[in-house]
């Protein structure tokens, strides 16, 4: 393994023919795609290819183009990661990389935040309005 960091399932160019499948589909990649494509994604995860090329309106990909895309993003991470990409390619489906954990990572750390904060506050109103209550029990013999 080289010293580059390794994600599973994350697929990149082949060295070998990279040139060529580069040659082969002529991107023209804004900084605007990059946005919109990782913001598409973050949006959609878990598409096969083919669902992926019926969805994108904003670029003409073909089932083999937008593979292409994918490796390309994840070849290049210098370039493109925390830009576009990486994405994992498992089950025949494409998923950006932590979009769904860091997502929901985030959201539970939010809702936790909240809920401690309300708990606080409940447990603070219950302290100030609780007075306890003495009850007296007649005892069986009477006395």
């Amino acid at each position: 393994m080289s010293s580059k960091s390794y994600i599973k399932n994350c697929p990149t160019l082949n060295y070998q023919t990279a040139n060529k499948d580069l040659q082969q589909h002529d991107f023209d990649f804004t900084e605007a795609f990059y946005k919109k494509f990782q913001d598409f994604m973050f949006q959609n995860p878990g598409h096969t290819s083919k669902e992926l090329c019926r969805m994108i309106t904003f670029y003409n990909f073909t089932e083999q183009s937008i593979n292409v895309a994918f490796k390309l993003f994840n070849t290049y991470t210098s370039t493109y990661h925390n830009t576009c990409g990486p994405f994992i390619f498992k089950n025949n489906r494409w998923f950006p990389v932590y979009s769904k954990k860091y997502t929901d990572t985030v959201k539970l750390a939010q809702e936790n935040s909240r809920l401690k904060l309300e708990l606080k506050k409940l447990l603070e109103k219950m302290n100030e309005t609780y007075t306890p209550h003495v009850y007296k029990v007649k005892s069986q013999t009477g006395f």
